[in-house]
């Protein structure tokens, strides 16, 4: 058996097109019947679409009715990977050659471009995508609601291009909007093959240098910080709930975080803060701190963004981190730790506090004078608060030659009072540190002794 009218699908139309052109085509007031002539649980159409996500469902009896060659078919559905294909994840599937997730794939959620409509007479697959919002053909906003009777446009109709209140999404005036407006379905238009790259795309946004899966990645998760929808479950997501413009809006906001690079993601960040979370002098756990702080920004990019093309998120916001907290420990007038060169060697600050034996607040103590340099760094997925080795073992020898306040005064021959006097004085730099132990010392380094002696202020005994 084979339908009477047997139109071909077009190569990047989308399956629901195909089947409701085959509805009209051959004058069934549903999809339902060729569903049901091609063995096909009508249900499916209804919610899941389960049998454009499963290679198992083949498309053979509908390939018989439309005297089409099943590879055609195959083509408008969203296939799992085989083997051959490398590790990916069991809830993504082939969308232009990316495997993406399912909760990305919509094609439940139909959308058209008026003009796409008028010209060619088809919907495209690539539509089904929730970053698509635009068509960048024709620099105009997809339509997913009618303007007419103000319903959401259904996969189940007669017509592939009017509502059953008769309105001909051919004819109506769409939204035109601007090339930034356009630019994350520009994106997906261009690397899923079917535009040419642009001039612009050439700057300097650290999206430019991703694939397609990556960037649908990168946006989903910021625009999930944004208005907290889920990703990466696999099963229908919130996002599916929301309407085309508010998905436009959403993914729009997420992909400005990239401009600018990176201000205007080091501002994003900003905005993510609770708060000023300081280090806690006491135990200096920085993961700590950045969860409480960034709540789960800061665990979503160590634990869903775990891959190396993601690292430069990482690294951006390890170096916003450490801007920041040189800022929060240095004092207004003190001079700033040198950089980290590339051929310096670095170390925990937990192991730098077991070398020089003292306490975190110590340790801060002597990063807020700008003795010890410091840096957040990206290592492994994981932010690292590291200090420069060189500080610490200059810190380490300096603590080593320091002396006591009878030892001074037993050199310089003067009674510990003197001493004492000198400190309150400033003529003396003295060095209170809180050892492990619990126990406060005053010491005193002997460059600021010997610059005493040259004052002339005393003689030493």
């Amino acid at each position: 058996m084979k339908l009477v009218v047997t139109p071909k699908p077009e190569k990047d139309e989308g399956f629901i097109s195909y089947l409701v052109r085959l509805t009209e085509a051959n004058a069934y007031d549903t999809p339902s019947w060729i569903l049901s002539l091609s063995n096909i649980d009508y249900m499916e159409l209804q919610w899941t679409f389960s049998f454009l996500f499963d290679s198992s469902k083949g498309l053979e009896k509908l390939a018989q009715l439309t005297d089409t060659a099943l590879s055609n078919l195959s083509a408008l559905s969203y296939l799992p990977p085989d083997s051959s294909q490398g590790e990916t994840s069991e809830h993504e599937y082939n969308f232009y050659g990316a495997f993406l997730n399912r909760s990305i794939i919509r094609p439940h959620c139909p959308k058209v471009c008026p003009k796409c409509l008028k010209e060619s007479g088809y919907a495209r697959r690539v539509w089904d995508c929730s970053l698509v919002t635009a068509c960048p053909i024709h620099k105009c906003m997809l339509v997913d609601v009618c303007p007419k009777c103000r319903r959401r446009i259904k996969c189940v109709r007669k017509s592939l291009s009017i509502c059953s209140c008769g309105c001909d999404w051919r004819e109506i005036d769409p939204q035109f909007l601007t090339a930034d407006e356009l630019a994350v379905s520009r994106r997906v238009y261009f690397l899923g093959g079917l535009l040419p790259k642009t001039p612009k795309e050439d700057d300097e946004n650290p999206l430019h240098n991703l694939g397609l899966r990556d960037f649908v990645i990168v946006l989903t998760f910021i625009a999930g910080i944004f208005r907290n929808i889920a990703w990466a479950t696999g099963r229908p997501s919130r996002s599916i709930k929301l309407p085309n413009k508010d998905l436009h809006q959403l993914y729009g906001e997420a992909y400005l975080v990239f401009e600018n690079w990176p201000n205007d993601f080091h501002q994003f960040l900003r905005t993510q803060s609770s708060g000023q979370v300081r280090l806690n002098p006491n135990d200096g756990q920085l993961a700590t701190a950045l969860k409480k702080e960034f709540r789960s920004f800061y665990e979503q990019l160590c634990q869903d963004l775990d891959e190396p093309q993601f690292d430069f998120i990482r690294e951006s916001f390890a170096e916003f981190l450490t801007v920041r907290l040189k800022s929060q420990f240095e004092e207004p007038h003190s001079e700033t730790p040198v950089g980290f060169g590339e051929t310096d060697e670095y170390i925990s600050v937990a192991e730098a506090r077991r070398l020089l034996k003292i306490t975190h607040r110590a340790m801060a103590d002597l990063m807020a004078a700008g003795e010890i340099s410091f840096v957040i760094r990206n290592q492994a997925t994981t932010l690292k608060h590291l200090v420069r080795l060189f500080d610490v073992e200059s810190v380490k020898r300096k603590l080593e030659e320091s002396l006591s306040t009878r030892e001074l005064a037993r050199e310089l021959g003067v009674d510990c009072e003197v001493v004492r006097e000198l400190a309150r004085a400033g003529q003396l730099k003295t060095r209170w540190r809180q050892a492990v132990d619990g126990y406060h010392t005053m010491k005193f380094d002997r460059d600021s002794v010997q610059e005493l002696l040259n004052s002339g202020l005393i003689q030493s005994g």
